[in-house]
């Protein structure tokens, strides 16, 4: 857990001090520069008091034993000097030392005296940070009760005098207490409510910290990514910042999600890291989870290695004063005897995690006791306020009932009459849609019916075609033919080459007519489907070295389309070619056909001379007209995009039935 100060005008004073420095690029350049402040500031003096504070800040994670000695010297200068305020700078940053050391009690009693400090001085914002710093301590305790409802006086505070990095590290310090008291749902919560809170200046020891706080409620819910990239970015900020301690947690968390991965080398790796960097800053609650997780990874394959490290881990959880960490680790030693076949001393270390969590659980049902029975008073008290305030407020109310009743009779009038006019209203816009959805549908049973009887009578012209003049001409054909083998003897050459003409004129009319007929009633439409239609159409259009087609379709052969709508796309593919065929001069045609489940689309683009659609007249637009009724027929919509000298793109886009 983090402890913060707020320096407030102390660096402004030491940038003036420091225009002219000119510090060495280390990995901490401001730690760099008010060591070298500090060693220009010989005099005893309230200027090298508050550089002293100063370097005692940078070096709180770094070299406490520095900070410490330098907090000392701190103390009997502000005495000398009787500077109150350079006195309580001192005693919260020195209990910052005190606190992330382990040293709990020394860490509670310098906070308390900076408090008092601070309220002589009216500094309320000092004030909350003192209180926010006892709390911190408290939750080191394990006194999550009593830590939450410091943080809940230190909040107030906060948020009547403080500023937003204040509040956002209340907030940051109450989702720390959550997430060891186990509830990391709104552990989570409060350190994304810090990480997100407006206004909030960044400061990369204190994003760290929560980023850490953060990764491990996330590892905690079951949701290893999101914790990993949290203790990434953790890491980040820590090493920009030489903050050892945070690095040291942002490890100790990776290595934690490789070890559950089942990635025991990076997890052995990145845990042996964390513990160095924290045996080195002498913090032993971290020391005794870093500890626990390594016993755990070497459970398996060397468990006496496992056993060394719980019991280690429990020779430091009983130094500490909060008995949440003393409860882990017995429950992990109890574990590591009983993978060794030791189970009376698994046994022993079982019953005496057991009742540490027995005697938490009492604590915290007697603060709850106690809470309530303050609040049971306190409600007493209230209860005889207001009965008093009803009986004032009784009085009041048989003078105010009467004009309440006149005005509620004035209301309700006005009610009924306004009630009435939305029903009629009401009724008056459900006929007036009803009488719009039953002239749409109207129309659409107009626009089926003309399509229905287009398509039914270019089938029965195409029908009379092939059966009726097309067989006509066949026959004609074959008697020619016949006629023409007993008259070769007979006719002269010129006679012959005539009637060679005649002949091949009546093959013509023979394909012509199939043609048309096809055209109009498409056999490979009926016999195979649209895409196969659209092909052997797009082939007799063609016209190899002045017209290429390209045909693109995609799952159409899956899809089984309505003969309604295989019928108006075929036409509308047979209206756009063919007008681009005999309007647009293009080189070349790019159709596509693509089949979705509820969607089918229609592209056609040529390279023509293109045209202007506002410009169209209604006889030069009726080709555009046909094809729009029929996409407008299917419930769907036709859209054509052209300007001169651009060619034209015509897309079309058809709802299917589910």
């Amino acid at each position: 857990m983090k402890y913060r100060a707020v320096f407030g005008g102390l660096a402004l004073l030491l940038s003036a001090l420091l225009c002219h420095a000119q510090a060495p690029a280390l990995r901490n350049p401001r730690r760099d520069s008010v060591e070298a402040a500090l060693a220009r500031q010989p005099r005893p003096d309230t200027v090298r008091l508050f550089t002293l504070n100063e370097v005692i800040w940078e070096n709180r994670d770094s070299n406490p034993a520095r900070s410490l000695a330098l907090a000392a010297e701190a103390l009997t200068l502000g005495q000398r000097l009787h500077s109150r305020r350079g006195l309580a700078k001192t005693y919260v940053l020195r209990g910052i030392v005190y606190a992330t050391s382990g040293r709990l009690p020394e860490a509670i009693a310098d906070f308390e005296a900076c408090r008092r400090l601070r309220a002589a001085l009216g500094d309320w914002e000092g004030v909350a940070g003192a209180i926010n710093n006892i709390a911190e301590t408290q939750a080191e305790q394990g006194h999550y009760e009593a830590a939450v409802r410091t943080y809940v006086r230190a909040l107030r505070l906060e948020e009547r005098y403080g500023t937003p990095d204040r509040i956002a590290a209340d907030l940051a310090n109450l989702g720390q207490v959550y997430l060891q008291m186990g509830r990391y749902r709104e552990a989570l919560a409060y350190q994304l409510r810090h990480l997100r809170l407006p206004g909030r200046p960044f400061d990369a020891n204190i994003d760290a910290g929560a980023r850490n706080g953060v990764g491990d409620a996330f590892a905690r819910l079951g949701q290893p990514d999101s914790a990993r990239a949290y203790f990434r970015q953790a890491l980040a900020l820590s090493r920009s910042n030489d903050d050892r301690r945070d690095e040291a947690l942002a490890l100790a968390g990776l290595g934690a999600l490789d070890a559950r991965a089942g990635h025991p080398a990076p997890a052995t790796r990145a845990l042996t890291q964390a513990l160095a960097m924290q045996q080195q800053l002498g913090d032993e609650p971290a020391q005794t989870t870093t500890l626990l997780s390594l016993a755990g990874l070497a459970a398996t394959r060397q468990p006496a290695a496992a056993l060394a490290r719980s019991q280690q881990a429990l020779a430091l959880a009983r130094r500490s004063p909060g008995r949440e960490s003393q409860r882990a680790a017995r429950a992990g030693l109890a574990a590591t005897f009983a993978r060794l076949g030791r189970f009376a001393e698994a046994y022993d270390q079982a019953r005496r995690a057991a009742a540490l969590r027995d005697s938490l659980l009492d604590e915290a049902s007697i603060h709850q006791i106690v809470e309530m029975q303050t609040r049971y008073e306190t409600e007493k008290k209230e209860a005889r306020n207001r009965l008093q305030a009803s009986q004032l407020r009784e009085q009041r109310q048989v003078i105010g009932r009467r004009n309440v009743q006149l005005g509620a009779g004035v209301v309700v009038a006005g009610l009924l009459a306004g009630l009435a006019y939305l029903l009629y209203n009401r009724r008056r816009l459900r006929r007036e849609v009803e009488f719009a959805q039953e002239r749409q549908r109207l129309e659409r049973q107009r626009a089926a019916a003309v399509l229905e009887a287009e398509e039914a009578e270019r089938r029965r012209i195409g029908a009379d075609l092939h059966d009726g003049v097309g067989q006509l001409l066949s026959v004609v054909k074959l008697n020619l033919s016949a006629l023409g083998d007993e008259l070769q003897a007979r006719m002269q050459p010129d006679e012959q080459l005539r009637f060679a003409d005649a002949v091949a004129v009546v093959d013509e009319s023979v394909h012509e007519v199939r043609d048309i007929s096809h055209d109009l009633l498409p056999n490979a439409l009926l016999k195979q489907g649209l895409a196969r239609a659209v092909r052997a159409f797009l082939d007799k259009m063609s016209r190899p070295g002045r017209l290429r087609i390209n045909l693109e379709t995609l799952g159409l052969a899956e899809a089984h389309l309505p003969p309604g709508v295989e019928y108006a796309l075929y036409r509308v593919v047979q209206e756009a070619v063919q007008n681009i065929v005999k309007h647009a001069h293009a080189s070349e045609i790019n159709l596509q056909l693509i089949c979705h489940a509820d969607e089918l689309t229609l592209l056609v683009e040529d390279n023509g001379v293109g045209f202007d659609p506002a410009t169209l007249t209604p006889a030069a637009g009726v080709g555009l007209q046909n094809m729009g009724s029929r996409i407008a027929y299917l419930g769907g919509e036709l859209t054509v995009d052209s300007r001169p000298g651009h060619g034209t793109t015509i897309a079309a886009r058809l709802p299917l039935p589910t």
